[in-house]
């Protein structure tokens, strides 16, 4: 805004023709000038500090409620979605298993007469295959041996 603009302000604040956004137009014109004409000075003291904070607030406001873009929202709709995943996830491997698995090993350990053992260790965690497979090698070592020997005679 030129000085002469200011100056119809000024004279139209005066004569008491301005709205109440010319009002605040010319508070926000005179509170950006450190230095003003001393004319200027007695409109500025009849304005008031209030009005001319009140035309500064209004500028900040402007300033900051612009709309967030459409990536921004989108940005943070994902990432919600992926933080509840995950504090879910982190809270569904926290619980036990309610149902005990049944494998032949855990049926073995806890009966006292020995059941019949499948030909081959398969079913169980791999602990449980080892454990089964050591077992059976305990039981009947010759016949691994035998396994051992005709591998390394046809290699």
């Amino acid at each position: 805004m030129t000085n002469n603009d200011i100056q119809q302000l000024i004279d139209k604040y005066l004569n008491g023709e301005t709205s109440p956004a010319e009002e605040q137009q010319l508070a926000l014109e005179l509170s950006q000038y450190q230095e003003i004409p001393e004319e200027w000075h007695a409109v500025r003291l009849m304005l008031g500090e209030l009005a001319i904070g009140e035309a500064e607030y209004d500028v900040i406001i402007k300033q900051r409620s612009r709309k967030p873009s459409a990536l921004l929202i989108a940005l943070r709709v994902v990432l919600s979605t992926a933080a509840i995943y995950l504090v879910g996830l982190f809270f569904w491997l926290q619980t036990e298993p309610t149902a005990k698995i049944e494998t032949a090993y855990n049926n073995k350990v806890e009966q006292t007469q020995p059941t019949p053992q499948p030909s081959y260790c398969t079913e169980g965690t791999p602990r449980e295959i080892l454990m089964c497979y050591m077992e059976r090698r305990k039981a009947q070592p010759h016949i691994y041996q035998q396994l051992k020997q005709k591998i390394y005679e046809n290699q």
